[in-house]
Formats: C-alpha cells, sequence, structure tokens
C-alpha cells in the first residue's frame, strides 16, 4: 500500500521512553510508516524498535546507524521515508492516537506543500499543560504568501509540521550533523519550496517538558547551546 505519511523517530538511549512514543502510533493504519533510526544507541533501543518491526512489519521499520547525532537521523530517515508527507517524532514525545487517525485521514484529502497541526506540551507525568494553536481561521486550505506573516505562524515550531516530502528531496534538504538544536532548520529552511498550507486544527503532536538530561533542561542547554 502506498504510504501517506512516514514519521521519522530519532533514537538514542530511548529504552524508558520508545515504547510509550511507539505505541502512540498504533492506530490501525496501513497507509503510515513508522521509521525508528537507532543512532548508535548503546541500551535497550533497537530491542525495542526491531520488536515493534516484528509485531508489525507493514507499518514499522528500524535503521540502526552508527552515532551521528540527531541531523544525522533526520538525513538518514528523508533518504528511507517512503510516504507522500513527512514528519518527525523525538523518541521521548508521543501523538496523540485519537486526532492522529484523524490527522491520517486529513492528509489523504490534501495535496498542500505544508500540512500544519496543533500540539501539546505534556509534563513527565504525561499531563497536558498548554495546547499551542494556529488558528489560521476558517478552511483548511491556504496560500502560504497570505499566513506567513502572521504572529503565530512566526512562532513556529517543528511538532506542528508535516512537509510534503517531494518538496525537500527538491531543495536537496540536509539538516547539520553533529550539533544540537537542529529544530529551527527543519522549520525554515523547507519554508522556502512552500506555497499551500493546510491547516489540521487538532493537536497531534504532543511534546514532553522536564524529563532529566532534555536539550532542553536549562543546565545542558547552558552547555551546548554554542
Amino acid at each position: 500500500m502506498e504510504k501517506i505519511l512516514t514519521v521519522v523517530v530519532p533514537a538514542y538511549n530511548m529504552e524508558a521512553y520508545l515504547e510509550y512514543c511507539l505505541d502512540s502510533l498504533c492506530v490501525g493504519r496501513d497507509d503510515l510508516e513508522v521509521l525508528i533510526v537507532n543512532d548508535g544507541s548503546k541500551d535497550a533501543t533497537s530491542v525495542i524498535a526491531h520488536g515493534y518491526a516484528e509485531k508489525f512489519p507493514q507499518v514499522f521499520r528500524v535503521v540502526d546507524k552508527e552515532n551521528g547525532n540527531y541531523g544525522s537521523c533526520v538525513n538518514r530517515g528523508l533518504q528511507e521515508a517512503r510516504g507522500k508527507y513527512i514528519k518527525i517524532l523525538d523518541a521521548d514525545d508521543s501523538f496523540d492516537r485519537e486526532n492522529f487517525g484523524l490527522f491520517l485521514d486529513f492528509l489523504e484529502e490534501t495535496d498542500a506543500d505544508l500540512v500544519l497541526s496543533d500540539f501539546a506540551v505534556v509534563d513527565v507525568e504525561r499531563r497536558i499543560r498548554k495546547i499551542i494553536r494556529y488558528n489560521l481561521g476558517q478552511g483548511n486550505l491556504f496560500q502560504m504568501d497570505k499566513v506567513c506573516n502572521s504572529v503565530v505562524f512566526k512562532n513556529m515550531q517543528m511538532h506542528a509540521v508535516a512537509y510534503r516530502k517531494e518538496n525537500l528531496l527538491r531543495l536537496g534538504y540536509r539538516q547539520t550533523e553533529g550539533i544540537s538544536y537542529t529544530d529551527q532548520q527543519w522549520v525554515f529552511i523547507p519554508m522556502i519550496t512552500v506555497r499551500s498550507v493546510a491547516y489540521f486544527n487538532r493537536y497531534v503532536y504532543k511534546y514532553l517538558i522536564g524529563r532529566p538530561g532534555q536539550t532542553m533542561n536549562p543546565d545542558i542547554r547552558l552547555k551546548n547551546i554554542s
């Protein structure tokens, strides 16, 4: 079956979080591809990932590679992806299962270059703390030049975006490897290819904050931001 969406899951030493993440993607859809890119993990990340690939081979695939940091996982995922659209999901985060199923239905009905969806911020107990809404107005399809100057669009985050894969391939997009905090590259560089935007007005991505070792932890960010 043709895949409408590839979800790329970069994963390094994520054994404590990966099952929760992958469970959130089990929505019974064969038009979905989940590509878990194991970045040379030293724990059970690869074993967990392969367990899902064995149980749901029509959906889950695993790429085991040498450690190369986050950008190398995105690049490998883009190289391997089979879906019409591509979205990134960090291995400590998750999707809302009910809304995700509806999101896949929405993708089947659109042909936009960029598909936006709202996202939720959750704490370590997975409780929703806030929901980021894009509120582009009535309708599902917009021209890029009509929405790109809105305040909410200027504050775009990676959790909201799904790109048409063809756009990224045509651009020759590659993420910088060996550094942290490359989310903004994923948000902004492919935007130069976008002419049409579709808006799905429910939250799909659930962004976890507050876990130990997270790159957004203030102490780690202070050490690595340069």
